[in-house]
């Protein structure tokens, strides 16, 4: 027996977590493997051709369809159509820090526990997944793929994510991602400082404006920017002025409002200013992600007859934006939390670049990768969890909850 778990598992359930240790090693060689190779968003070759072989060499069909992009897969497992479902697998990384989000550890929990089900139960019902989507990190891969059809025909989908916190259930912000330019006109700044138009006066009170709207702000919203260019030389009236900024919210309709204004905002500065504004979208909008919460209650219960506890954080505290928020919009979905160091051990910092390789990094991987087998292979087992789930998931689209 492991430790933590409670053994109140049938024969079945016993055989998976038993198979999730027996592939454990392989989970820790792929996390490191990604993580010594860290590769940008759509530029994971590496990455996506590890997972492929592995997922191969223990069964499972993969193959990369045309129009999806090249860094991505699906790898399938089953004679049933029906039920799908779907781990999902991240292992983009960011620049500069490498993988400091841990998506090697996603990577390497999805391939254990599709592989564990299948060690431990080659028959079973259903179809089994397991979907590559990049670009996690800005390059919404999840929002082109769904655009390519990769979701269709998918029941439910499941990952789970390291982080400074164990949660079954947590929401997540939509964002999106603007650019402003100002425009001015360049002069001496000592002899002709009355011939130009300071772009940089246009940046610094838009800027602020931004900053007094954040105090007007529901406690659901977030605004934060920075300076990207703010001119060339002191000696010269700054004549460009670029900022980007990222505005998100949970629901859907106050995130446009507060979008809304933040533009209200930069047209103002660049009035008060006497500047030219352009205003750029970033093409991958991430959609708020709203949890399965029936998922949510089998993974949760999952957890405990393994013996893993929750930390006690609200399914709204401390949250970002993925693009996992889009697939929410379309079927139900689960994205569990796994803490893998200390509490102050956070997202894209140094320390948590260390906790993602540590032993206390990998003991949280395991025991979570159980739980998510777990739950995969109730909504695979049993017809009445997965109606719950799908009965569930038409109830609040209908009913909005702030979904867009």
């Amino acid at each position: 027996m492991k430790r933590g778990e409670t053994m109140s598992l049938d024969g079945e359930k016993k055989k998976i977590t038993r198979a999730v240790d027996g592939v454990a090693g392989d989970m820790l060689d792929i996390n490191r493997r990604i993580f010594d190779k860290p590769e940008l968003c759509y530029q994971e070759k590496f990455a996506r051709q590890a997972l492929a072989d592995y997922l191969s060499s223990n069964g499972f069909s993969v193959t990369t369809p045309a129009g999806w992009p090249p860094t991505s897969f699906i790898a399938r497992h089953g004679k049933a159509k029906t039920p799908s479902v779907a781990i999902l697998a991240e292992y983009d990384a960011l620049p500069q820090i490498g993988h400091a989000c841990g998506h090697s550890m996603i990577a390497a929990a999805g391939c254990g526990a599709a592989t564990a089900i299948v060690k431990a139960a080659p028959g079973h019902a259903g179809s089994l997944l397991v979907i590559g989507t990049p670009a996690e990190e800005g390059g919404g891969g999840k929002i082109k793929m769904l655009a390519k059809g990769a979701f269709k025909g998918v029941d439910a989908a499941i990952m789970i994510h390291p982080s400074n916190k164990t949660r079954a259930v947590a929401r997540m912000y939509a964002i999106s991602h603007l650019t402003f330019e100002f425009r001015g006109k360049a002069a001496h700044a000592a002899a002709f400082p009355d011939k130009g138009v300071n772009a940089l006066d246009a940046g610094v009170l838009f800027y602020n404006a931004v900053s007094a709207l954040r105090q007007q702000l529901k406690a659901e919203a977030r605004v934060h920017g920075i300076f990207t260019h703010g001119g060339d030389a002191p000696n010269i009236i700054p004549e460009r002025v670029e900022m980007k900024f990222y505005v998100r919210a949970l629901d859907y309709g106050y995130f446009r409002e507060v979008e809304r204004k933040v533009v209200e905002c930069a047209h103002g500065s660049a009035r008060a200013a006497g500047c030219k504004l352009k205003i750029t979208k970033g093409e991958a909008e991430y959609a708020p992600f709203y949890p399965s919460y029936p998922m949510g209650r089998i993974f949760r219960e999952n957890m405990k007859t393994l013996g893993i506890a929750e930390d006690s954080f609200s399914e709204t505290e401390e949250i970002g934006s993925s693009d996992i928020g889009n697939l929410s919009q379309v079927l139900p979905t689960l994205h569990p939390e796994f803490r893998v160091g200390d509490k102050g051990e956070v997202n894209h910092s140094r320390d948590f670049l260390t906790a993602v390789v540590s032993k206390n990094g990998a003991a949280a991987m395991i025991a979570m990768t159980k739980a998510m087998a777990l739950t995969v292979y109730d909504l695979l087992a049993k017809p009445a969890l997965m109606a719950e789930v799908k009965k569930e998931f038409m109830a609040a689209t209908r009913k909005g909850s702030g979904r867009r």
